[in-house]
């Protein structure tokens, strides 16, 4: 039968957690069909349905967590559906790698594998003894005592398995998943409070008087008023990943000011004669077009640093930075010296908002060549950014403010937007970087180069 795994659907994603089953067993999938949604560390995203058939077992529930290539399901042709309780054993078994032979062999089918675990024939009385086990956790894994008689508690497989692990009585924890089940991150919750909770509220037995040294003082604990906040799967991988783009990554900085007052003009003549249902042209989307043009002439900032050789694209793919609620994301726009500024406007304002509802897909995120990061909108004056691996720059916008500058040698107002451009330094060198600089400084000075 068809196992259907947890997918790579990032190029950063190491594990997924099923979201949402949006099929049940026994209903019939085609080739195609969205069987769940998936949580990322990025987005999230549709499980896809690769065979057709019946889905006969769900093996992972909403809100587990698994790593890529686990098993989440299976497809098969109807026969293999199974009783509640026994679909349930089954969960279990394919969680920590036991094959639960005795379920499968009552329902009259070859039993089901363990991911990476050969398929065994089990004899009848190893299936006998099977489905005897199958429906509690086996004594050997360590479970309290009181759990076999608190069997109603509601918890995932792996949180039974975690559970036991640690010698943990599931009664004594909260479960926050749907209908009160107990999660992966319940247990995990549970194990950093009791980390955290101080030496006297779990004494040790004295083996004997003898005399010690004085411990070494532990990190001091979070004060009374501080919350300890756990951070999202996104926030995670966002840290993992700024840590080795910084680590790996040798910056170069390099910042210049320039002059947006004749782009302003020509922005608002673009939205003026916009119709209705057309989308706004942002200054943002001018920079990226304006950027794009710029790698076309500076090709070497259109590249990567990969197993010590310089990889220059042929593709010109500007990612844009979106802030959304519990991270940031970057969406790459696709060839874009090669499209109108409104075309790239609207391809913009479509992957925001699917940033924003989470409905990013893995081709939306990967590929890209360079990124543009704006923070014009925040009222601030410079910033630098770090750098997306494994491009080999990034540019960081700040906000336009109106200034003095002079001009026949008389001071004048224009508005100025100053920008920063952070490279790597394995690829790029000082002059390198000011040069390109330059060249987007002279398309966005003069705007009407960006409409050609």
């Amino acid at each position: 039968m068809p196992e259907v795994t947890m997918p790579r659907l990032s190029d950063t994603m190491q594990e997924g957690t099923i979201g949402r089953w949006l099929k049940k067993p026994g209903d019939e999938v085609k080739r195609g069909d969205i069987l769940a949604e998936i949580e990322t560390d990025k987005a999230t995203m549709d499980l896809q349905a690769y065979d057709a058939g019946i889905l006969e077992q769900i093996l992972v529930g909403e809100g587990e967590t698994v790593p890529i290539g686990q098993p989440v399901a299976i497809i098969g042709s109807g026969e293999g559906a199974r009783k509640p309780e026994q679909r349930e054993a089954a969960k279990a078994g394919a969680k920590d790698g036991r094959a639960v032979a005795g379920a499968a062999v009552a329902a009259g089918e070859r039993p089901g594998t363990a991911a990476g675990a050969p398929t065994a024939q089990v004899s009848a009385a190893e299936a006998r003894r099977g489905a005897e086990a199958a429906p509690a956790a086996p004594p050997a894994m360590g479970v309290p005592a009181g759990i076999e008689e608190g069997a109603r508690i509601k918890a995932s497989p792996l949180a039974r398995r975690m559970a036991a692990e640690h010698g943990l009585d599931l009664r004594q924890i909260q479960g926050r998943g749907p209908g009160g089940r107990i999660e992966r991150a319940d247990i995990e919750d549970y194990l950093e409070q009791q980390r955290m909770a101080p030496a006297v509220a779990a004494p040790q037995p004295v083996a004997a008087p003898v005399e010690a040294p004085a411990p070494t003082p532990a990190a001091p604990a979070a004060p009374p008023e501080a919350e300890v906040i756990k951070p999202s799967r996104m926030q995670a991988a966002i840290a993992r990943r700024m840590v080795e783009a910084k680590q790996a990554i040798p910056h170069i900085y390099v910042s210049t000011e320039i002059d947006v007052t004749d782009l302003l003009a020509l922005r608002q003549t673009l939205n003026a004669s916009a119709g209705e249902d057309e989308v706004k042209v942002s200054i943002n989307d001018l920079v990226v077009k304006a950027c794009a043009l710029a790698l076309e002439k500076f090709p070497e900032v259109n590249s990567s640093f990969q197993d010590g050789q310089f990889i220059r694209h042929k593709q010109i793919n500007i990612g844009i930075a979106v802030d959304i609620p519990d991270g940031l994301v970057v969406p790459v726009i696709r060839d874009a010296n090669l499209k109108g500024v409104r075309t790239i406007a609207r391809e913009a304002k479509a992957l925001v908002e699917k940033a924003r509802a989470r409905k990013l897909s893995q081709a939306d995120l990967e590929g890209g060549t360079f990124s543009v990061s704006n923070l014009g909108m925040m009222d601030v004056t410079s910033f630098v950014a770090i750098i997306n691996p494994p491009e080999a720059a990034i540019l960081a916008v700040a906000s336009v403010r109106k200034q003095f500058v002079p001009v026949d040698g008389q001071p004048v107002i224009r508005d100025i937007m100053p920008v920063t451009m952070s490279a790597d330094h394995r690829i790029l060198y000082g002059a390198g970087v000011a040069r390109f600089l330059q060249e987007v400084k002279r398309l966005l000075q003069n705007p009407y180069s960006l409409l050609g």
